[in-house]
């Protein structure tokens, strides 16, 4: 089942439909029980193309109960890596053996998500920090969760639970109202907006070629944003649209984005940026490794050293994460040289202005207009690792010359900085007017009749022009 699509809705809604009507918490998480496991038959019945998913979920539960009565670091170690082993093969990560592959197709929608939440509670239970012992409809309301099964967001088990108790989010009219918004627009971002810049970059690509220099060299320096803005309206406009739905389930999901675009930094823009995994690498393998550091090597002056280490083996791996070819270990590179050399770029400035000093120049509006137009830049340029191949990325640069090269970049952060300081003004605006007191009653009218037009057009391209279930970047992680 496509997520989003009008068949997703037409489910989710009788799902609410049940779970609304239920008083008791067990009847709502059996309801979801059914509900997730159906979901997931959407995709394949076949036995045998649901194996192995099924079993890397039972291997999961069974590491959790086990570390839950026995915490032994050996362990704990031995399980860790068998987990992590036996996803790559399901994954197929190029480094793996081909030996240890099955050698049939089989269900991997949303494998990657799954594995986090897992890997979560396998972690937490260790370290005897989940809020109670995980029982079997638990985990696997947890796991399989329908509404953020394709791709996300990633939510930790306690703030899950907190939606199955006696006492779940309230759902008033305000709410709803809310929720119906979310779901309109996260639709039109993923149905409309998304495609005009999908049908932009294949454009633009297409345009990088020898012949007409200045043509492929202004290709060459848009069409990093504009997959930059494709990706963003896509994943966004899903996380709208399945936080919406959710809501309706009496399920708070965790937000993905918070005004990317505003970011003054690569690590400020990981904080706004994929959140839930920003947060999730943060907790599990950041923090780890900088405190397994600052022990091994426990001298003050040292430690901003150590950040800047920690932060480019935790960024390397969201590089690694996305993908099985050497294109996303080379992108888990640039992401780990991106948020290591902003950290060590921040400590060399801060001894050098102080904090007081090194504050105000980054209040300046033109520092802060460099900083967003780098950080955005810089990501869609790592993007290129994301989206093309070696063979493309070597016709582009044939195409362009060292001289159209170096031309491309400067042209590409030029245009980040210049739209991105756009962006922030007219997102200032709209909170500055959003923010007024008399602006709020007719504020609500007006969003009323703006989600009404935005439900009508999208309605009216997909329905109308029989257009097909739009396509969701990162369904296959």
């Amino acid at each position: 089942m496509n997520v989003p699509s009008y068949a997703f809705l037409a489910f989710a809604a009788v799902v609410a439909l049940a779970i609304n009507l239920s008083a008791k918490a067990w009847r709502r998480q059996a309801v979801l029980l059914v509900a997730n496991l159906l979901f997931v038959l959407t995709f394949t019945r076949d036995p045998r193309q649901l194996a192995p998913f099924a079993l890397l979920l039972a291997a999961g539960y069974g590491c959790t109960k086990l570390l839950e009565r026995r915490k032994s670091r050996a362990l704990f170690a031995v399980l860790v890596v068998a987990l992590i082993v036996a996803f790559c093969a399901l994954k197929r990560y190029t480094f793996v053996p081909s030996g240890l592959f099955l050698p049939f197709a089989y269900f991997t929608v949303g494998m990657s998500y799954v594995f986090f939440r897992l890997l979560h509670l396998v972690i937490d239970a260790y370290q005897d920090a989940l809020p109670e012992r995980v029982g079997a409809v638990a985990y696997v309301n947890y796991t399989l969760n329908f509404t953020s099964l394709v791709s996300g967001p990633i939510q930790f088990y306690r703030d899950y639970r907190r939606n199955e108790s006696e006492r779940p989010p309230a759902l008033t009219g305000e709410i709803a109202a809310y929720a119906l918004g979310r779901i309109v627009m996260g639709f039109f971002k993923v149905s409309i907006v998304s495609p005009l810049f999908g049908r932009a970059q294949s454009a633009l690509v297409a345009a990088i070629a020898p012949g007409d220099p200045s043509r492929a060299v202004l290709a060459a320096a848009i069409v990093p944003g504009v997959f930059l803005l494709y990706l963003y309206f896509n994943f966004s406009g899903y996380t709208d649209f399945v936080i919406g739905t959710a809501r309706f389930l009496r399920l708070e999901l965790p937000e993905n984005f918070e005004r990317p675009f505003i970011a003054t930094g690569f690590i400020d823009f990981w904080g706004r940026w994929h959140i839930t995994l920003a947060n999730w690498v943060k907790t599990y393998v950041y923090s780890p490794l900088l405190l397994a550091m600052m022990r091994r090597y426990p001298s003050p002056r040292v430690e901003p050293l150590l950040g800047v280490i920690a932060y480019f083996v935790a960024f390397f791996f969201v590089g690694v994460w996305h993908g099985q070819t050497s294109m996303f270990l080379f992108l888990g590179v640039l992401l780990g040289l991106g948020v290591s050399v902003n950290k060590l770029y921040q400590i060399l400035m801060v001894r050098r202005l102080g904090r007081a000093r090194y504050r105000t120049l980054c209040a300046n509006p033109l520092y802060a207009a460099c900083s967003r137009g780098a950080t955005l830049g810089y990501f869609a340029f790592a993007s290129l690792w994301f989206w093309s191949s070696w063979t493309q990325l070597g016709a582009f640069a044939r195409a362009l010359g060292p001289a159209g090269l170096v031309l491309a970049f400067v042209l590409l952060f030029a245009e980040t900085a210049v739209a991105t300081t756009a962006w922030k003004a007219l997102d200032d605006a709209v909170r500055a007017l959003a923010a007024q007191p008399q602006a709020r009653t007719p504020g609500r009218y007006a969003r009323l009749a703006a989600y009404s037009a935005l439900a009508v057009l999208v309605v009216s391209v997909t329905v109308v022009l029989n257009a097909p279930a739009p396509h969701i970047v990162y369904r296959g992680f």
